[in-house]
């Protein structure tokens, strides 16, 4: 059974590397991003003192080249979660002007229409950015986002579910990294030397230089809710967001979440017909590929501004049905990076629940399965706590190392059932 150990080894091995990208990559960036964290600049101004500095060049031709936004946001019967996610919008820190958020009723049967008109009435004499509520003329969320953006005003498309909060400074997160598509950078960017505004903005504004990007994507936190299925589905999605920040950094990106990424309108209706309509889900997949294909820049912000939070969830059926869609998409990708991922961690996991199972047949492998169940929890360990301890948070030793054992098999489960049509059902990311 040794040959087992094989895939278990590569597919760990590949782990780690992307690992040290990550480690790497922080310790050149997470010092301006603690200190804004923590409510100082990364010179120890407070942000009070440092935002009364930066006031200096406000309105300067840096934030003048700012492009207008439009978040999209579909949502099904989201009555309980629209009022926090137009209160965070609302109090984004970006020009009022240069903002408008739709919000597309996707055929409701509960009272979100109701609760969106009534925000909106509610801010109708109080300053902000536009809302609009439009309505889905055709069935389905991938539809219902892409008539929101072919609505949409802004030359910067931003996109979120309706169960996730922004911080104040989520949208200018996004948007600074288009700026050098913009007239006016070079001499904001003069401006901004001259001034001398504080550090913890200089590096701000330095880190979103990424060089006329079609593409950004941010992380996505989940908090867990209660009891062990929300924690597996925490420690599950951190490793996912891991991978996805780490396959960026090395240029070849796989994997994206449509609750908190940024593209260009043009880009998308470019490619709007490579998107697969026929599919229920998957547009912010297809779209990756569709970018990376035709040459197009994709970056990552990593930054805790540019995150978004969310809840995970509470029972292992309604994990079950989230990540059989999720998986479901997989079968129409094309990317080579992302079919090595998926064929490596298939393999990986396929092997770990061969020696499981194996190991509970014949005692004598159970050293053997130990082993090669460690081989693997290291460097899931390392990923997932990475992750995790963004949020200020630990891991629980006991529910990792359960989730560990369970994993491989509840990986199976998921692939199994994702080549069954309809076992996703539509709802969700």
């Amino acid at each position: 059974m040794w040959w087992l150990a094989i895939p278990v080894i590569v597919y760990s091995l590949g782990l780690l590397a992307l690992w040290f990208i990550l480690v790497r990559h922080s310790k050149g960036t997470s010092a301006g991003d603690e200190g804004l964290a923590e409510g100082r600049t990364a010179a120890g101004t407070p942000v009070d003192e440092g935002l009364s500095e930066v006031s200096a060049v406000a309105n300067t031709p840096f934030d003048a080249a700012l492009p207008k936004v439009s978040v999209v946001v579909a949502a099904r019967n989201e009555e309980k979660h629209l009022p926090a996610l137009l209160e965070s919008l609302v109090l984004q820190d970006y020009p009022a002007e240069l903002l408008e958020v739709i919000i597309v009723n996707d055929n409701s049967t509960d009272r979100t229409p109701i609760v969106v008109s009534g925000f909106i009435s509610g801010r109708r004499d109080q300053p902000g950015p536009l809302i609009r509520l439009i309505y889905n003329p055709f069935s389905g969320k991938k539809k219902a986002v892409r008539h929101g953006i072919e609505k949409a005003a802004g030359m910067i498309i931003l996109t979120t579910d309706a169960d996730c909060n922004a911080g104040p400074e989520w949208v200018r997160s996004h948007a600074e990294w288009y700026l050098s598509g913009f007239s006016g950078r070079s001499e904001a960017d003069s401006r901004l030397q001259a001034e001398g505004s504080s550090s913890g903005e200089k590096q701000r504004r330095a880190t979103c230089r990424g060089g006329d990007p079609d593409m950004v994507m941010a992380s996505v936190f989940q908090v867990p809710i209660r009891g062990f299925w929300s924690l597996f589905d925490v420690y599950e999605f951190s490793a996912l967001q891991a991978l996805t920040e780490a396959t960026a950094l090395a240029g070849h990106p796989v994997m994206c979440n449509a609750a908190n990424m940024s593209f260009r309108r043009d880009v998308y209706l470019r490619y709007a017909g490579e998107l697969r309509p026929d599919l229920p889900s998957g547009d912010d997949m297809f779209l990756l590929e569709a970018v990376m294909r035709g040459g197009g820049a994709v970056r990552h912000d990593g930054r805790m501004a540019a995150a978004v939070e969310t809840a995970g969830a509470v029972t292992a059926a309604a994990m079950l049905r989230q990540r059989a869609r999720w998986a479901s998409k997989a079968l129409h990708l094309r990317g080579a990076p992302t079919l090595i991922l998926s064929a490596a961690t298939a393999a990986c996991n396929a092997a770990v629940t061969a020696a499981a199972v194996t190991a509970c047949i014949s005692v004598e492998y159970m050293p053997l399965a130990a082993a090669i169940y460690a081989v693997k929890a290291v460097p899931d360990y390392l990923l997932i706590a990475g992750e995790v301890i963004k949020r200020g948070n630990r891991i629980k030793a006991v529910p990792f190392l359960v989730s560990e054992i369970i994993y491989p098999f509840w990986f199976m489960v998921v692939a199994l059932m994702s080549l069954i049509p309809g076992s996703g059902g539509f709802r969700g990311r």
